[in-house]
């Protein structure tokens, strides 16, 4: 159970990153999809497509492909919708094990007290309206669209491998480009639960062959990663996906797409274990998205308390919770002195946040 002291901290930083929040304005068109009906074709430099995705593209972002050559966009045609890239290198990916990351944020490894007792997964929605056109009838649906039977789909199947999952189907409508600042309390309150891992289901917006993949005898979507750039945890963010995207690899060979390296932050910067999925497009059948991100759940759980989390010095541990806790109160305690400062001090600070918690009950 979170301490009382922690979960004052973890609400104060949510009010602070909504009034002060540095992924607001002009910056939230990171997050912005294109019309529907328009996307972006990422070019190898022979002309072939690598990629397509309905998120906007900018110079400098990267992506892994499904066999693990990293390009980077060097050159961005907004009138055609197509961005050019060369090739960085070819990766061999490597599975970080959680201990690892956990020295490499500074933080001490943690024994866990019962090896027979699974974590917690958080699951949410940034972009609560997303749909899918084939079952839902439309792209987007203005309140619980489709991105939530497969949000609750993902839920099940972590369930079904007896791991605790805590999944928010709060809304952060309208879709626009403060959705993902608007998350951000979201994101903070499954924090207070201390989870394993977080993560933020999307679908993409893209013609259907970007996504559709036959594994298993079945037509499903793939699943692409997306990391933003532009946080402090992205060296192990980045990592993280790769580990991710390896076991997924080696029990469901092209189940995930690749990697998109994207500017911005998606709210990664709470955490160094969050990931953002695009699960299909709008042009995917529900059921296709259903049925990728219930495998998917298998590579999570393999990660996470299979084989990679046995062989960590050769005992079960569980670290990712007491990480996240670890790097967001760094941040929280600068964040809440600035509150206080403004506030005109502690009393008033309290008080500010029940009337800005009572005024959003009203709306």
């Amino acid at each position: 159970m979170m301490s009382r002291k922690l979960l004052l901290l973890l609400t104060c930083l949510a009010a602070v990153t909504w009034l002060w929040s540095p992924v607001s304005g002009a910056e939230d068109v990171w997050g912005e999809y294109l019309p529907t009906g328009e996307y972006y074709q990422l070019l190898d430099p022979l002309e072939q497509v690598l990629m397509e995705t309905g998120r906007f593209v900018y110079p400098q972002d990267q992506y892994l492909t499904a066999d693990n050559k990293l390009y980077e966009v060097i050159e961005v045609d907004e009138n055609k919708r197509v961005a050019r890239t060369k090739l960085v290198e070819e990766t061999k990916l490597e599975v970080f094990p959680l201990n690892d990351l956990r020295q490499e944020l500074g933080l001490t490894v943690v024994e866990a007290s019962d090896e027979t007792q699974k974590g917690r997964i958080a699951i949410y929605h940034t972009h609560n309206a997303e749909s899918y056109v084939p079952t839902d009838g439309t792209e987007s649906i203005n309140g619980k669209g489709g991105i939530h039977h497969v949000g609750r789909s993902f839920a099940d199947s972590l369930t079904d491998l007896g791991i605790n999952v805590d999944y928010s189907e709060s809304l952060h409508l309208p879709h626009d480009r403060g959705a993902y600042r608007r998350s951000r309390e979201t994101v903070l309150q499954l924090l207070a639960d201390s989870p394993d891992a977080i993560f933020d289901v999307h679908r993409d917006a893209t013609p259907k062959s970007a996504y559709a993949i036959q594994l298993q005898d079945e037509w499903m979507t793939r699943v692409m990663f997306v990391v933003g750039r532009q946080n402090q945890n992205f060296g192990v963010n980045r990592k993280y996906a790769q580990s991710l995207k390896a076991i997924a690899d080696e029990l469901y060979p092209g189940l995930v797409k690749g990697i998109f390296y994207g500017r911005g932050n998606y709210n990664q910067d709470l955490s160094p274990l969050s990931l953002l999925l695009e699960v299909g497009a709008h042009t995917n059948s529900r059921e296709a998205a259903e049925k990728g991100v219930s495998l998917f759940a298998e590579v999570v759980d393999h990660y996470f308390y299979g084989p990679v989390a046995e062989a960590a010095d050769g005992q079960h541990q569980r670290v990712a919770a007491r990480s996240i806790v670890g790097v967001v109160s760094f941040t929280a305690a600068l964040s809440i002195a600035i509150y206080v400062l403004n506030a005109g001090g502690f009393g008033p600070a309290l008080d500010r946040l029940r009337r800005l918690r009572n005024g959003r009950r009203l709306k």
